[in-house]
């Protein structure tokens, strides 16, 4: 079996056609060139070279194959100078959880790690951070911005912190305080978009002793925020949802259970390099360096 090595030697004597200054161009010497070649010319069974005293040149069998020799050793090439470039992540796939409560830094984020890694590829799953922590135990998904606390033993970066949210429709009386918002209807997203952010929210009204009578579920925090603000019902979306609407006013519960974390989060184990650059570009802007 011949190595790639004698196919580098076969390319560089077929495109020079000359033992010394290939063995030259090769670090060789004229014996370890020889030798290479001998090796394929055995598993090919025929010469490659005609060696009759003058000129090098190539036997119609050296003829027929390098064309294709020349072919394996730039894919070989490729190959080798794409590892590197992999192993020094400036080349690669990442792909990236988050959901509407990180909107604004993960964007961000992954602005600035493509300005650094303009090659790699990156691919976005905005999705519920349940759905982002099962994706990334099923190797679906590299690295998420998740709500913590994140499963045991997973390496977290607290990125923000969040809060629930009211939002009356200015139709409504102006002293109004939360007991008397649970006469009208509650409008809030579907559990099966955002399962932490319902149970959480159904949890803290419970606490809270706040029984809705009615609750009006949508697919979209902006749903929700357009029937507040045509006075369909009141509604909670989450702080970071950045309302910035009329016809509601904000209300905020002021209250430590309506708060929650969130975190860039990945899975234990060793970090790809890539997830390492991106993880550490993240810390980089909470800190205020990036």
């Amino acid at each position: 079996m011949f190595e790639l090595r004698d196919l580098r030697a076969f390319v560089m004597l077929g495109e020079t056609l000359h033992f010394r200054r290939a063995a030259e161009r090769l670090h060789l010497t004229q014996s370890a060139l020889s030798k290479q070649i001998q090796r394929l010319e055995n598993f090919f069974g025929g010469l490659l070279f005609e060696r009759s005293g003058g000129p090098t040149r190539l036997t119609p069998l050296g003829r027929a194959l390098l064309p294709e020799a020349v072919a394996l050793v730039e894919r070989a090439n490729r190959l080798s100078q794409r590892g590197k470039a992999a192993a020094q992540g400036i080349v690669g796939s990442l792909r990236i959880g988050f959901g509407v409560t990180t909107k604004t830094i993960a964007p961000l984020a992954i602005s600035r790690f493509r300005r650094l890694r303009p090659d790699v590829q990156i691919t976005l799953h905005e999705t519920s951070s349940r759905h982002q922590y099962q994706a990334m135990i099923d190797g679906a998904l590299d690295i998420g911005f998740c709500r913590l606390p994140a499963p045991a033993g997973w390496p977290t970066l607290e990125v923000q912190q969040d809060s629930l949210l009211a939002l009356v429709p200015e139709s409504y009386p102006e002293n109004i305080g939360f007991e008397g918002l649970t006469q009208y209807p509650l409008v809030t997203i579907d559990r099966t978009r955002a399962p932490a952010f319902h149970d959480h929210l159904m949890n803290f009204l419970d606490q809270r002793g706040l029984h809705v009578a009615t609750v009006q579920s949508v697919n979209e925090f902006s749903s929700a925020q357009a029937l507040a603000s045509a006075g369909v019902g009141w509604a909670v979306v989450p702080r970071s949802f950045g309302y910035s609407g009329e016809g509601a006013r904000a209300m905020d519960f002021d209250d430590e259970r309506a708060r929650w974390q969130v975190g860039l989060v990945r899975p234990p184990g060793d970090a790809d390099v890539l997830v390492s650059l991106f993880w550490q570009t993240v810390a980089d802007i909470i800190a205020g360096t990036a």
